[in-house]
């Protein structure tokens, strides 16, 4: 099969690989489109924990099923769907405890043999996999997992009619698509640049702050007071910075991961009696609720796309969304079509 593979620091070539072996519990799923995460720019970069090249990348995808191992029961080949990015172990006691989004040893695509979805095929397992119906198109499908990481963060917080979302990048418009969606409120982003003002009143941001033009107090000042501000950036002191926009008593809910320790004024926390609050991934109650909104018409993800390529250029797809320069929203990447 036709793959775009990782093969070193900003290097992503075209190769031919063998289809992936399926196990007795798995799925081999033919991929239709895939969309660039973050966490794949950092392997991309270089910068990340443990996805390291050699590796095929992508977990944010939609695809057809072609076989089912035979332990598998709730799918059949023909089947749409769409996937989380790992697989819980179902046995830890995070995941006894119905929180295997916090599961101690869970699997990830792209890590430890285990190649993700810019290929052709994908190998997929039961417990992370979801039906979608036949009408969403496969775009939309595959913007369902980091809909459902804003989700996540949503169900997480106090809510508020009053919002700021620091990070106008894919999780954070996804976090801006779940309040609208969960309760009433003014939303105000915060990024640099006037194209990410332009994401973010696409997907229903009332206001929108850009940090390049102003110093951080005045953005402080612009976005706040908010009742609950949702961190959806890694950049350096982006923690007070919300903190400081937050009014007192509210909360702070952090869904960004930091490439290192983050630091940040505790005493401006206690003064102020924020609640902070991490979100990490999601689970298979916020990916129902997100493919109903999906497939309802409710929310259409497809608005954070401001690229689309084909598995051939998949190189041009990462050099795009590595120039970090405001202008690229959620890159997707095609692989096929629903006729194969």
């Amino acid at each position: 099969m036709r793959a775009a593979v990782l093969d070193g620091v900003r290097s992503i070539r075209n190769r031919r690989v063998p289809i992936p072996a399926m196990g007795p519990a798995e799925l081999l799923v033919r991929v239709l489109a895939s969309g660039v995460c973050g966490s794949d720019l950092a392997a991309y970069r270089g910068t990340h924990p443990y996805k390291t090249a050699p590796v095929v990348l992508g977990h944010e995808l939609c695809g057809v099923v072609e076989q089912v191992g035979a332990q598998v029961t709730g799918f059949a080949p023909g089947d749409l769907v769409c996937s989380a990015a790992f697989s819980p172990c179902d046995r830890c006691a995070a995941c006894r405890g119905g929180a295997a989004h916090l599961c101690s040893d869970r699997a990830n695509l792209s890590h430890r043999g285990w190649e993700g979805s810019l290929a052709e095929y994908v190998v997929l397992r039961e417990n992370m996999t979801f039906r979608l119906a036949e009408h969403v198109d496969p775009v939309a499908g595959a913007l369902v997992e980091p809909l459902t990481i804003g989700r996540h963060a949503v169900g997480l917080a106090r809510p508020d009619p009053s919002v700021a979302v620091l990070g106008s990048g894919s999780i954070g418009l996804a976090c801006v698509l779940a309040v609208r969606r969960s309760w009433r409120a003014t939303v105000t982003c915060v990024d640099l640049g006037p194209a990410k003002g332009r994401l973010a009143r696409a997907v229903g941001a009332d206001r929108y702050v850009d940090a390049a033009e102003e110093d951080q107090a005045a953005v402080a000042e612009r976005a706040g007071p908010a009742g609950v501000t949702f961190v959806a950036s890694g950049h350096p002191g982006v923690l007070d910075q919300a903190a400081a926009m937050t009014r007192p008593g509210g909360q702070v809910v952090v869904v960004s991961y930091f490439p290192g320790p983050a630091a940040v004024d505790a005493n401006a926390l206690v003064g102020r009696e924020l609640t902070v609050t991490g979100s990490a991934l999601s689970t298979p109650e916020d990916f129902a609720e997100v493919i109903g909104w999906v497939e309802r018409g409710l929310v259409d993800p497809r608005a954070l796309v401001t690229h689309t390529v084909e598995l051939a250029e998949a190189a041009e797809a990462f050099a795009l969304a590595d120039r970090a320069d405001g202008t690229v929203g959620k890159v997707v990447i095609r692989t096929g079509t629903r006729e194969g």
